[in-house]
């Protein structure tokens, strides 16, 4: 049985792989994955045979803790004897490559969920990040895209020949599993917990608190409404992170308290889902969002900025509206259009449903991955003709 071992650094790096694994593992593959130890859900992990191997990865640039991390991870791929390593994410995707390429890994595959570069960040980092991503790409032999307009990026310094489309999907059956076993009672409860009522339109956004998601257009957007005297919705911001104390700040500057509600990191993300009448990002880039790909399985529309990954998985006025980014007026026209639009709202989660259900399942994101680890390695060896061709 080939053994592939897949490589991410964080708790949030890990549910974003979890169902992946598992419909890779069912295609006969010895399947583990490695990570910080805080990362895992071992329940989850171990009731699907995936083996969990354990490396402390710093997500900041770190030189002192990154080498650390490159010598476990060698030793770690020397004792185990992977013959795939599969990293994820830009630091976990550094470290992993450079340690497979050094332990004599047969074949290193590389899954970008998002360039660390993008237009419009701060040209250092720009430089420094697009360098790093350069040289970690001679350290693999396959690099792949969840979205394909990074992947048309990514062959500006890897050949196309060496590129791939991977996608992102959710597990369809676990989420309609989900779905069924939540009661009515229970959305009551957090109602009743959030002080929210039946009669508003609840918004939700599942994101971290940071630069990159901009929670400020959002609230520049509800100020809008709010001077248009708009006021019967909810908007959940759902997640941590950095900025809550000037989001919070702001809220109540533009006094807004009454209609967005801060939830800090749950556990209940899917109940909040199907409370939920619509699903609302507001970032400045995204791989392909995983909250936005669960709220459509859930028949949620959408509202969100066009931008990279949204715009490849929310079709503009048939799964949702998309604004243009840092375009408030228009943002806030599009929240208006579906606070006051129901049989809209029920139109768009519609086709969301049936364009998650053709396009985006792990079911179908495994069978890519399948069938690129199965024409470079076997059981029997390694396809040197074909894993060789402009790799250098």
């Amino acid at each position: 049985m080939i053994k592939v071992a897949h490589v991410c650094t964080s708790r949030i790096s890990y549910r974003i792989l979890q169902d992946k694994l598992y419909e890779i593992s069912k295609l006969g593959y010895d399947v583990s994955i490695i990570s910080s130890e805080d990362a895992q859900d071992t329940e989850f992990f171990k009731k699907h045979g995936i083996n969990q191997y354990y490396v402390d990865m710093n997500r900041k640039i770190n030189i002192i803790d990154d080498i650390k991390s490159i010598r476990s991870m060698i030793k770690l791929i020397k004792r185990e004897k992977f013959d795939v390593i599969h990293t994820h994410t830009a630091k976990a995707g550094f470290i992993g490559r450079i340690s497979a390429k050094l332990s004599g890994t047969k074949l290193i595959v590389h899954t970008s969920h998002g360039l660390p570069y993008y237009e419009g960040q701060n040209k250092i980092k720009y430089t420094i990040y697009k360098l790093l991503e350069i040289i970690a790409s001679k350290f693999c032999h396959y690099v792949g895209s969840q979205n394909r307009e990074d992947l048309e990026k990514i062959q500006e310094y890897v050949n196309e020949s060496r590129t791939f489309y991977e996608g992102n999907g959710v597990n369809l059956e676990r989420l309609d599993e989900i779905n069924k076993s939540i009661a009515d009672l229970e959305l009551d409860e957090i109602r009743d917990e959030l002080g929210i009522n039946k009669e508003n339109v609840v918004f939700l956004v599942g994101a971290r608190l940071e630069a990159v998601k901009n929670h400020n257009l959002l609230l520049d957007a509800l100020k809008l409404l709010k001077d248009q005297e708009i006021s019967n919705y909810y908007c959940l911001l759902a997640g941590g992170g950095p900025l809550e104390e000037d989001l919070r700040l702001k809220v109540k500057e533009y006094n807004l308290q009454e209609n967005v509600k801060f939830l800090g990191f749950r556990n209940d993300i899917y109940k909040l889902i199907k409370l939920s009448d619509v699903a609302l990002l507001t970032s400045e880039k995204e791989g392909i969002p995983r909250i936005i790909m669960e709220s459509m399985a859930f028949s949620k529309p959408v509202v969100a900025t066009d931008v990279l990954g949204t715009r490849e998985l929310v079709v503009n006025e048939v799964t949702g509206l998309l604004s243009r980014y840092l375009d408030e007026v228009q943002l806030a026209n599009n929240i208006k259009e579906m606070i006051s639009n129901e049989q809209l709202r029920k139109q768009y989660g519609k086709e969301g449903r049936i364009r998650i259900e053709n396009e985006f399942t792990e079911a179908l994101v495994a069978k890519r991955v399948d069938k690129l680890y199965k024409e470079n390695i076997t059981i029997e060896g390694v396809n040197y003709d074909r894993l060789q061709k402009d790799y250098t």
